[in-house]
């Protein structure tokens, strides 16, 4: 996938869950910065690894850097995993993984119209739905002096 569809599919991951938006589009393009600015790792590799992507999630859950790693598993690894070329479960060695066969190619039209699929989805569609209503409570709260800071950000990340 371009990184216009990256970009594009996380800010939409943001505005539905909502989530912070550049953290969110700045992880949907991480494991193409990382490989761009590492002279090691191969397209695709490890960098772009399902169980290492989803381990970092569950370990950064609770941190103010969760919504970048949320952005990094489905602005990213969900759209690659479309194309031909899937994404890697561990490695460049390791089995890759695609959905839905992995029809896609990247740059394609098809690629396009999924992306502008998503897009409208979110933001036209489900327009100021989100499904994160507790945590834009917590926002609005503390915006309004109704919560104070201790609280907002003892509560902001929480879903349950």
């Amino acid at each position: 996938m371009t990184w216009a569809s990256h970009i594009m599919v996380g800010a939409a991951t943001a505005k539905v869950f909502g989530l912070n938006y550049v953290l969110t589009t700045l992880g949907s393009i991480l494991p193409d910065l990382v490989e761009m600015f590492s002279k090691k790792m191969t397209h695709r590799g490890v960098s772009h690894s399902v169980a290492i992507s989803l381990v970092a999630l569950v370990l950064l859950w609770s941190t103010p850097i969760r919504d970048a790693w949320i952005g990094v598993v489905f602005g990213h690894l969900f759209m690659d995993s479309l194309t031909m070329m899937g994404v890697p479960l561990l490695d460049e060695r390791s089995r890759r993984i695609t959905i839905f066969g992995g029809k896609l190619r990247t740059g394609s039209p098809g690629e396009f119209v999924l992306t502008g699929i998503i897009a409208f989805v979110a933001f036209i569609v489900l327009g100021s739905f989100s499904l994160d209503t507790e945590r834009r409570n917590w926002q609005d709260l503390h915006r309004k002096g109704i919560a104070d800071k201790k609280e907002y950000y003892t509560n902001r990340f929480n879903f349950f």
